[in-house]
């Protein structure tokens, strides 16, 4: 008898599952995406492994101990793999240009301003310090 009731709520549950399951599949996958980030999953277990949303956020966390808002911050940032070095080009730039001002106008005196700039940016085009240039 107990056998017999619980392999009916088992077969209940895998039914509820299973149509959840397929209104999922129905609905608009940005509202999904969303859903998922913010951690509503209408009681569907896709997301075990943790690889989306909150629980990617949680689990990625999970190994730091980090009390104090320096540490916390510290603990977050990334480290050393730099996919998106034209983020830094424009400060790098500016920085190069105001080092780079006083010896063109020692080397070139006369010139206007903007011939200044061409020449620096020709040397920016070629120069280690931009981050366009160094090797990943």
């Amino acid at each position: 008898m107990e056998k017999i009731k619980r392999e009916r709520q088992q077969k209940e549950a895998m039914e509820r599952q299973l149509k959840a399951k397929e209104e999922h599949a129905k609905k608009d996958p940005l509202l999904a995406n969303t859903e998922a980030m913010i951690g509503i999953n209408d009681g569907i277990d896709e997301d075990i492994d943790g690889s989306t949303g909150r629980q990617a956020n949680v689990a990625s966390m999970v190994d730091v101990q980090a009390s104090g808002l320096d540490s916390a911050l510290n603990a977050m940032s990334v480290g050393g793999d730099d996919r998106h070095p034209e983020k830094r080009v424009k400060a790098a730039y500016k920085a190069y240009e105001e080092k780079m001002m006083p010896e063109m106008k020692q080397q070139y005196p006369g010139l206007k301003r903007q011939q200044y700039l061409d020449k620096i940016f020709a040397l920016w085009k070629k120069s280690p310090e931009n981050p366009l240039n160094q090797q990943a």
